[in-house]
């Protein structure tokens, strides 16, 4: 249903298609001032608890299950408004997901009822701690590390709860004789539904995606998720993925400069080192020379996973890969405002839409035109990283316009023959576009 509120902002913002051209004047003056406080108006509707620990869900009608991505990408959001509300939303992460062996559990959930419906859609992912034995992509510790670099107080003691992850992972996750960690289940790359995990499980029908996400948990803990076991027992999801690299390398990369700012030289050079070893493998492995993007590696059948996805922007972002550049081909390819496969004038796209001349990037022909926020918020930090602050700039306004005229929203369906839609806001993804603010202000 509408909102009385999103009718009555249904004019404030542009609908349909948005044009390079247009788009940066769009959400200027009081349409952003009308974005950020929608922004804080939706916030409560979000907030949950869980012994004690308050923390955010990424949508109103989510239960109480505290997620590292969802918290973790919020806190980003939350800086550029609330410094000190972004700060604690990672302290609740960590205190309530972080286990005795450092590695960050993906999900808690606050009860019996959460557990038995996430149970029902994914699994039975849950310890007897109510904490998920699966991980997610360490954007918390990339998070973490950027509170620390701007000095907010506080964020030292976090910093090695977020530096600690990273040394779990790093013990924990790379198999032998391999440069890269790899993820041994769908839910720990963030974004399991890919595009590159097609030919590993149904993407596409709810019935078989929950039956096979079940099997593939069955058979990690089998293996006690434990990749060098996994390689051994030939569970069928042993993947380096670059969602999950790619963030990884963020995270290293910041906390090292973090480490560095607060005077630790053995941890920043630790870190470093490690940075340089990571953007090594993913250079040799994950990079798609014939679409100039980063894809997936299946490490147990020792083959490629091949699709042009958003995720593929992601290692782009990092420093460390900068320097090599090839995300500069990327960036060229892959990231022209209305001109690209993942890129039209409707939007960032998790992947690009089918059409004749392109059939061999995407094999779904019924997943409809789906702009995404993350996507939006995964362009524009390789955009900015890469010095194209005005590219960068459309990718935020067209989100922040987006959102505007159709309410906040997880993805938005806006094909060519998609009537206009204004829904209630719902979902905490768009609230990254304050992030994207703050970047651009850095680039200034």
């Amino acid at each position: 249903m509408v909102t009385e509120r999103a009718t009555a902002n249904a004019g404030a913002a542009p609908s349909g298609f948005f044009s390079p051209e247009s788009i940066g004047t769009q959400t200027t003056g009081a349409a952003e001032l009308e974005f950020e406080q929608r922004c804080r108006d939706l916030l409560p509707s979000l907030e949950r608890e869980d012994h004690g620990l308050r923390f955010h869900v990424a949508a109103v009608d989510a239960p109480a299950v505290m997620s590292s991505w969802t918290s973790a990408h919020l806190a980003l959001a939350l800086r550029h408004i609330d410094a000190a509300a972004a700060l604690a939303e990672l302290r609740a992460l960590y205190e309530g997901c972080q286990r005795d062996d450092g590695l960050l559990a993906a999900e808690r959930v606050a009860g019996e009822a959460e557990r038995s419906a996430r149970t029902r859609e994914v699994g039975a992912i849950f310890g007897e701690d109510a904490r998920s034995q699966l991980i997610a992509p360490p954007v918390a510790a990339f998070a973490v590390a950027c509170l620390a670099l701007a000095g907010t107080e506080g964020s030292r003691d976090l910093l090695a709860l977020a530096t600690r992850e990273l040394d779990a992972i790093w013990g924990a996750r790379l198999p032998p004789d391999t440069p890269l960690p790899v993820i041994l289940h769908p839910l720990e790359s963030g974004v399991p539904r890919s595009a590159l995990f097609e030919s590993l499980l149904d993407c596409e029908d709810e019935d078989e995606w929950r039956d096979d996400s079940a099997t593939l948990f069955r058979s990690a803990a089998a293996c006690r998720l434990d990749p060098e076991h996994a390689l051994r027992a030939g569970h069928p999801f042993v993947i380096e993925d670059p969602v999950f690299c790619g963030w990884l390398l963020l995270a290293l990369e910041e906390c090292s400069r973090a480490w560095e700012k607060l005077g630790d030289t053995t941890s920043c050079q630790k870190l470093r080192i490690r940075s340089e070893m990571i953007a090594e493998g993913i250079h040799s492995r994950l990079w798609w020379e014939e679409q100039e993007i980063y894809a997936g590696w299946n490490r147990g059948r020792q083959s490629a996973l091949r699709s042009v996805t958003a995720g593929g922007l992601l290692p782009a972002a990092t420093r460390t890969l900068a320097e090599e550049g090839t995300p500069r081909r990327l960036v060229d390819r892959h990231l022209r405002p209305s001109a690209s496969a993942l890129w039209s004038s409707r939007g960032v796209f998790h992947a690009p839409p089918m059409r004749g001349e392109r059939d061999d990037l995407d094999s779904r022909g019924d997943r409809p035109d789906a702009a995404s926020p993350l996507a939006h918020f995964w362009a524009h930090l390789v955009l900015s990283r890469a010095e194209r602050p005005a590219d960068a700039r459309v990718a935020r306004a067209q989100l922040e316009a987006l959102a505007l005229s159709r309410g906040f929203q997880h993805e938005y369906d806006v094909g060519p023959d998609q009537p206009e839609e204004l829904l209630a806001d719902t979902s905490a993804l768009p609230l990254l576009a304050l992030g994207m603010r703050e970047r651009e202000r850095g680039l200034l």
